[in-house]
């Protein structure tokens, strides 16, 4: 045991984890929050009769808005692999964060609905590149007694950002002129402001850096996650061999393109279908039709006043932050397969008392008819916030391998913006075209995704990143890639072995 000596890691980065593990605590809040705060800015503004009435919106041109930063989505999804890789994943916050505030400035200054479009995409874009940076900084940094909690966090903390949302909203629509809207898009800009402001307190990937030959940082780096005032170097090798291990096991299975590799071996195929089924499951549960057309919902369940909107905009928010909190902490406890299942039935459910509570009650004045219509929206809510929101930057960043990891994300998030963008414009025609039939026609493909969620997800709880490559690849981990004498050298001169077969990464 000996004391840390520090040469390569920032002074800035704590090596305290009192104070090391807020600040990746924060991380977590302010990626998340900005993208709960873009998303759901649009649901407010569509409740700002000034919004409405400044650009002249109709179904098609509300759709389009709505659709924008969809389309960000996917553009940046081609970004989200080889941007972390090749910059790193904190510099990677970083650019997604100047992304998005010159978005959100266009956003709030646009004069005209082609500017708000090009504002929404933009910001699409940097939300994207933070979508695939941060979960995976966090995945990579954190020990699994800690990587649930922390990244079930991170999309959990979405609702922190669309509270803000709503509660901005709520405050500004009394304002008489134009900055009724622009006020809250402007006010996007804060979290990507304190995303900027926070990551030089934190390390960078251990795997990155080792896969970019930079050991001797990453040996302090694995020492500062220890958590101890005096670390184990001993310890510290180890972890630095096993992983230098599996990235070079890594790199001699995987050679070609990690966009080839994704398709190469049946382990790959099965994470690949995961991902191209969870992808879209994300925006197509039900749980978009909240986000973005709670206005809708609301009025064809009866309640049309622009105040009470807002307030159950605002209240909806509340309680899907704190239950999805409680579904985080619930990860390692019922396990990824069994939380996804409690939540997908519930939402089948829920789904199918919504709409026959629409057909029964949408069209009167029945005041329990409408309070119970409300609760309904509450319950599907819940679920989803339970189940799907923790485990939405989890699960994509544990089934993917380090060579692969970015590439996968980028994968789920470009279908997640893809379906994303669908619904933007499918979901205002269907639902106001099926009326109460739509609820019915949500929770049977809700249905399918059950089905398919059985038959593909692995359990992947309490596992190291390491680890779970086993459960794909269907043999123990391979260790002895590298000789002992090599994992005990963590001098940068001697590891271009290691980079040599890695460097694609």
């Amino acid at each position: 045991m000996v004391l840390l000596e520090r040469k390569y890691v920032p002074k800035l980065v704590p090596a305290d984890h009192g104070v090391l593990m807020p600040l990746l605590l924060a991380v977590t809040i302010v990626n998340s929050a900005t993208l709960g705060y873009d998303a759901s800015v649009m649901n407010g503004l569509l409740i700002l009769p000034s919004y409405s009435e400044y650009f002249h919106l109709n179904t098609t041109t509300e759709g389009l808005n709505n659709a924008a930063m969809w389309m960000g989505g996917i553009l940046g999804a081609f970004l989200m692999q080889p941007v972390p890789d090749y910059l790193g994943r904190r510099r990677a916050i970083l650019v997604a964060s100047l992304v998005t505030i010159v978005g959100i400035i266009l956003q709030a200054s646009s004069q005209n609905i082609g500017m708000f479009v090009v504002a929404r995409i933009i910001v699409g874009i940097g939300s994207a590149i933070s979508n695939g940076a941060a979960p995976t900084l966090l995945g990579e940094l954190l020990p699994p007694r800690r990587r649930a909690r922390i990244l079930g966090l991170f999309f959990s903390c979405y609702y922190v950002g669309s509270l803000a949302s709503s509660i901005v909203n709520y405050g500004s629509q009394n304002i008489n002129s134009t900055w009724s809207w622009r006020l809250p898009s402007l006010l996007q800009f804060i979290p990507s402001l304190l995303a900027i402001i926070i990551v030089p307190f934190i390390p960078e990937s251990p795997r990155w850096l080792i896969a970019h030959g930079r050991n001797d940082e990453a040996l302090e780096v694995l020492l500062i996650m220890q958590g101890k005032n005096s670390t184990d170097v001993q310890k510290g090798n180890e972890q630095l061999c096993e992983i230098r291990d599996t990235l070079v096991r890594e790199a001699e299975e995987y050679p070609r393109n990690p966009w080839r590799e994704i398709i190469s071996t049946k382990g790959n195929r099965r994470r690949l279908l995961i991902l191209c089924t969870f992808g879209p499951m994300i925006n197509m549960f039900g749980n978009f039709i909240i986000s973005f057309y709670l206005t809708k919902i609301l009025s064809q369940a009866g309640i049309t006043d622009t105040t009470t909107q807002t307030q159950v905009q605002v209240i909806i928010n509340c309680w899907s932050f704190a239950v999805a909190i409680l579904g985080s902490f619930m990860l390692d406890i019922l396990g990824r397969r069994g939380q996804i299942f409690i939540g997908v039935g519930g939402m089948v459910t829920t789904l199918l008392l919504i709409g026959g509570l629409i057909k029964r009650y949408g069209s009167t004045t029945n005041t329990s008819g409408i309070y119970g219509t409300i609760a309904a929206i509450f319950l599907f809510q819940g679920f989803y916030a339970f189940s799907v929101t923790p485990m939405t930057s989890l699960y994509p960043t544990e089934v993917s391998p380090f060579k692969l990891r970015t590439t996968g994300i980028a994968i789920f998030r470009m279908l997640d913006s893809g379906f994303g963008l669908l619904a933007s414009f499918a979901m205002s025609y269907a639902m106001a075209d099926l009326s109460w039939k739509f609820y019915f026609i949500n929770a049977a493909w809700d249905f399918v995704f059950l089905i398919i969620a059985y038959f593909t997800f692995v359990e992947t709880k309490g596992l190291e990143l390491e680890e779970i490559n086993s459960r794909f690849e269907g043999t123990e981990i391979l260790t002895g890639v590298i000789d002992d004498r090599s994992c005990g050298d963590t001098d940068d001169a001697k590891d271009g072995e290691v980079v040599d077969k890695a460097k694609e990464v």
